[in-house]
């Protein structure tokens, strides 16, 4: 039940971002233009680094897992050649990533930043749908937190 209601809370949470362009309006946007296209542009980037920060914490604990028990029982070869492989991919997408890391941060600007916040500003339409998403997604999850409290 607490995934139940931590998706609640994550649903909550992005009801918020979607509410927020209706709430501050079009005059408000435009003043932060700038600093919401940089901002925009940089999720994805944060959410990638995120993702490999827990790939990493996990690694570095597997590995300390691996070892601890290698210290006691002993590893058999492959075991440690699964490892070495994983370590290996992990650190090649890492590498692909950190040297298109600027071309990805540019697209991003270009292809999704800069349309979306232009719509936002200048298309009360939008605005409009973004709210009722908001909405949606906050009773989506009240519902959910709700059936976590009723059934733990």
């Amino acid at each position: 039940m607490k995934w139940v209601n931590l998706f609640g809370l994550i649903l909550q949470f992005a009801a918020f971002w979607f509410a927020a362009p209706e709430l501050l309006g079009k005059s408000t946007l435009e003043r932060f233009e700038i600093g919401l296209k940089r901002l925009v542009s940089a999720i994805p980037m944060i959410v990638i680094m995120l993702i490999i920060l827990v790939y990493t914490a996990a690694t570095a604990g597997y590995g300390i897992y691996k070892g601890m028990k290698g210290a006691s029982e002993g590893l058999e070869e492959g075991e440690m050649v699964n490892y070495f492989i994983t370590m290996g991919m992990a650190f090649t997408v890492y590498f692909i990533f950190i040297f298109l890391s600027k071309r990805i941060q540019f697209w991003l600007a270009k292809r999704v930043a800069d349309p979306l916040i232009d719509r936002l500003i200048n298309q009360g339409e939008t605005r409009k749908q973004a709210l009722i998403i908001g909405a949606v997604l906050f009773t989506l999850g009240f519902l959910l937190q709700l059936v976590s409290i009723l059934f733990s």
